[in-house]
């Protein structure tokens, strides 16, 4: 276990972090602000969400 990223543990952030925007984003809101803010957090919460499978795949294996 290196510890450290490499160029194919970043090929999952961008389609993690689109399906969190997606996600969120699908959430019915009054207000444009409130969709933008959770189309926003649900791209930070796929990255982190990819970020940390990619860091616990090779505890697994």
């Amino acid at each position: 276990m290196s510890g450290y990223f490499t160029i194919g543990d970043f090929v999952m952030i961008i389609p993690m972090a689109l399906a969190g925007a997606l996600f969120l984003g699908a959430v019915p809101c009054a207000t444009e602000f409130r969709h933008n803010s959770l189309r926003i957090v649900g791209a930070i919460v796929g990255a982190l969400a990819a970020v940390a499978l990619v860091e616990t795949l090779p505890v697994l294996m």
